[in-house]
């Protein structure tokens, strides 16, 4: 590796392994050790989740824990956003990350071309963790049918599973808050077959 940088907490920098890294604070002028949790502006009134009805008017930040453990996540790293496949296309090859808060492991993602008619099982791309223990990200790939015919947009979704068997909602509406954090839905891209 290379030196740690000042914009990234030189000359030390504690990373806490499957905890928000809102709580891996980079710059630390000292440490108390306290019996209750801290009472900064980031613990108390940023880093939580409501109700989706919840909106800036009605929110109580004290009725709410600050995250600590994120939700079950992937995304799709390739292709990129309007990549164009060539005409007659039959399958594509999608690339991505799955990770999980907690120290649980991914242990499944599966990707759709047909908004979640059919999936296909990945395969991953893992390096050896011990169980509840599983900090890095988990990379995974899967050549992935296209519908009979496609041309056009096709829109390609991959959802991830955790060893807790948790996994992403197909869409934000049933999770959505006011901070827009802990938004796992299915991560989505469009790509385009040639006509």
């Amino acid at each position: 590796g290379a030196p740690l940088s000042r914009d990234h907490g030189y000359p030390l920098r504690v990373v806490v392994p499957g905890v928000t890294g809102a709580r891996s604070v980079k710059w630390l002028t000292k440490v108390v050790a306290s019996s209750g949790e801290s009472q900064s502006h980031w613990q108390q009134k940023d880093y939580k989740s409501f109700s989706p009805s919840t909106d800036w008017d009605t929110v109580d930040w004290d009725s709410a824990p600050a995250i600590q453990e994120p939700p079950v996540t992937s995304a799709i790293t390739e292709p990129e956003p309007g990549t164009v496949l060539p005409k007659g296309s039959r399958e594509v090859t999608v690339r991505g990350y799955a990770w999980s808060g907690g120290g649980r492991d991914v242990v499944r993602v599966d990707v759709t071309a047909d908004g979640g008619a059919t999936w296909t099982t990945a395969q991953l791309k893992k390096v050896p963790q011990a169980r509840g223990r599983a900090w890095a990200w988990t990379l995974w790939e899967a050549d992935v049918p296209l519908p009979a015919g496609a041309s056009g947009k096709v829109q390609l979704a991959a959802k991830s599973v955790d060893s807790s068997y948790n996994t992403q909602p197909d869409n934000v509406e049933g999770i959505w808050n006011l901070r827009g954090v802990v938004n796992n839905a299915w991560h989505r891209v469009n790509v385009v077959v040639d006509q």
